[in-house]
């Protein structure tokens, strides 16, 4: 009998390069401390089980599927659809998998709605444990960049970028000296981003655009003051706004803020980052938003 195998991808947040990171434009990608599990233990029925858990390990859920990969029972009925669509996306890449049972479990250690990478993350450890490559199981899945796999299976802060269709990246450390000063808030919603990739990837952009976000990428990295890092955030939010019609988030919730509040990934959702500011935890916990991590506390 073969032995159970366990292997974990770390969750991402992308400080800057948001939708421009699609087209060529530099990024600035770090792994959080909240990882993605993948326990996969052989069985002797031929079955695929597979069970997805909550961080407090309750179940959201459960499906089977034969070894030809029909699916027997799952619910909810579309998580369950879309792991049988990533399975069958396995099986093509590597014929070998699902000649014998299995029972698969995976466990993330951050809400799904957080934003930090639960189908990233989830391709992260597929492609571990399968043995594939991890960028074609993305692109033949939900799509995307890629920077967000990159760090899972990385757990490094790096830069990434799109050349010619090729994936490249450099590890880096982004630790500023005003890193106490900075926080992440959650906006109490999920947005859907492989909708969100699919509808920016018919945009034109110009390349003087890509180019200034690259430029900003690396200032953003490079600067050890915070008033200046504080300045390249609102081009960045300037920059992304005027490109996809909408305005930026401290503009339409947190005009009051006096510090200054970035966008991190697809707009309208997720995580902000928020630096500066007389007192940032009991602002946004004024506000209605209770998710509030510390620099120090969520950036691995």
């Amino acid at each position: 009998m073969l032995e159970p195998l366990h292997v974990y991808g770390h969750g991402k947040l992308l400080i800057s390069g948001e939708y421009l990171i699609m087209k060529g434009a530099k990024g600035l990608a770090v792994p959080v401390r909240f990882k993605q599990h993948l326990r996969v233990k052989p069985q002797a029925e031929p079955l695929v089980r597979w069970t997805s858990r909550h961080p407090d390990k309750s179940v959201w859920m459960q499906a089977e599927y034969d070894l030809d990969l029909n699916m027997i029972a799952g619910t909810p009925a579309n998580d369950a659809g879309l792991i049988r669509n990533i399975l069958s996306v396995l099986k093509k890449m590597n014929p070998n998998l699902f000649r014998r049972g299995y029972t698969l479990e995976t466990r993330t250690e951050f809400s799904r709605e957080w934003g930090m990478g639960t189908s990233s993350s989830l391709i992260a450890v597929l492609s571990k444990w399968a043995q594939v490559n991890p960028f074609e199981l993305l692109d033949r899945t939900f799509g995307g960049s890629g920077f967000d796999v990159a760090v899972s299976l990385g757990g490094k802060q790096m830069l990434f970028w799109r050349e010619k269709n090729r994936r490249k990246w450099e590890f880096v450390r982004w630790q500023p000296p005003f890193r106490k000063r900075i926080f992440f808030v959650h906006l109490n919603r999920k947005q859907n981003t492989a909708r969100v990739v699919k509808k920016f990837a018919a945009t034109a952009v110009n390349p003087e655009t890509i180019e200034r976000i690259t430029q900003i990428t690396h200032q953003m990295l490079e600067t050890g003051d915070m008033s200046r890092f504080q300045e390249l955030m609102a081009e960045h939010e300037h920059i992304v706004g005027k490109l996809i019609g909408k305005r930026p988030v401290a503009t339409r919730l947190f005009p009051d803020y006096d510090g200054a509040i970035k966008s991190l990934g697809a707009w309208g959702g997720d995580m902000i980052m928020a630096v500066g500011g007389s007192n940032p935890e009991t602002y946004f916990r004024s506000k209605g938003f209770e998710l509030i991590f510390p620099f120090s506390k969520l950036i691995f």
